[in-house]
């Protein structure tokens, strides 16, 4: 009987690890997404933005969410202008 479940009990532990290492990439983007938003934290001087900062040390967001983030502030500038 014991045979019968390790199979059962492989195929259970890969799927748990499957759902933890999806969970980790998508931490991973959204963390990329909030250091993109927060930007250079040395030219903001509060805890929170320090602390963001310390975060984001190591983190590199991907080219489709910062041409998004350029298009946003360009026509934020624009409407400034206007």
């Amino acid at each position: 009987m014991e045979s019968e479940w390790k199979p059962v009990i492989v195929w259970f532990c890969l799927g748990l690890f499957a759902l933890a290492e999806f969970g980790n990439v998508q931490m991973g983007s959204e963390i990329r997404r909030m250091c993109a938003l927060v930007g250079d934290p040395v030219t903001r001087p509060k805890t929170a933005a320090e602390e963001i900062g310390a975060i984001c040390a190591n983190r590199v967001p991907d080219d489709a969410y910062l041409l998004r983030l350029e298009a946003r502030q360009q026509a934020r500038l624009h409407a400034s202008r206007n």
